[in-house]
């Protein structure tokens, strides 16, 4: 079991919760430098259980939690373990490299891509175990670890949701016979600004999201089973929030298989709640 770790007068400490930190402003600017064909990418190649685009507002609220919870850390409210925060900014670090590599849009850069995810949501998801292993202290409560841990949990369970959609992503544009499902929009006008022209460009693929057919999928439900499992594994009910989310925004929902996958969930938080607070 990992060790407890304390915030130290002079600062030793203080190395875990800046690394999560920098790794997570570190994302933000690769987002922001190298995300020009991430949703012509997305679009192009989508898969039947990719969510509507506003499902992705999730990230806003994932680097917000992150931010606010690493200088919860610093200030010496309550720190995680060395292990726990050293997952955490390996995870940011990986959805740093996986924006250019999703971005380079051809199949191997996809395939790529995928992995990284991967190990970007096996860092989070063994951060958060590792979270919920972390020795009790003192006066320091369930709730305060969950309050200060959640949006590592939170990125763990949109990892795992967005790395089963990365994967699909990948089987289809290295499928030959895939033709691409997103429509082509006019370039960006002479004298028209970049927001506008990303504003343009996301009304147009909504557009093209509304228009496809609705098709249900057995891999939310399926992905439902593992995040419900681990959620009561762990125990951390927030893991199952991403999937369910994710779930409600499908063009399908509430298909008969989406709502299982929803009660699965629920069930699996539903036990992590009683473990941690009932059953402890």
């Amino acid at each position: 079991m990992p060790a407890t770790i304390e915030p130290d007068a002079n600062g030793t400490y203080l190395f875990g919760p800046l690394m999560v930190l920098s790794a997570c402003l570190l994302s933000m600017v690769s987002s922001a430098i190298w995300s020009r064909n991430v949703g012509e990418t997305s679009c192009g190649w989508r898969t039947d259980y990719s969510p509507d685009g506003r499902a992705f507002s999730i990230w806003a609220v994932i680097y917000v939690g992150t931010v606010v919870s690493a200088l919860t850390q610093v200030i010496g409210v309550l720190v995680f373990d060395w292990w726990v925060n050293f997952f955490w900014g390996l995870a940011w670090v990986c959805c740093a490299i996986w924006v250019p590599t999703f971005d380079a849009e051809y199949p191997s850069a996809l395939r790529t891509a995928a992995l990284v995810i991967s190990g970007s949501a096996g860092f989070s998801l063994a951060g958060a175990w590792l979270s919920q292993m972390w020795v009790d202290v003192e006066g320091v409560t369930r709730a305060q670890k969950i309050g200060t841990g959640w949006p590592l949990t939170l990125l763990a369970g949109w990892l795992l949701t967005a790395t089963s959609i990365n994967w699909g992503i990948a089987f289809n544009a290295s499928n030959p016979n895939t033709v691409s499902s997103c429509v082509r929009v006019e370039a960006q006008r002479k004298g028209e600004s970049d927001s506008s022209y990303r504003y343009r460009r996301r009304i147009a693929y909504r557009e093209s999201y509304a228009k496809a057919p609705a098709v249900v999928s057995p891999v939310p439900a399926l992905l439902a089973v593992v995040l419900g499992g681990l959620s009561a594994g762990i125990p951390d009910p927030i893991l199952v929030v991403p999937l369910m989310w994710a779930i409600v925004n499908l063009k399908a929902f509430p298909s008969v298989l989406y709502v299982f996958g929803l009660v699965v969930l629920l069930g699996g938080g539903t036990i992590a709640v009683l473990r941690l607070f009932v059953w402890e």
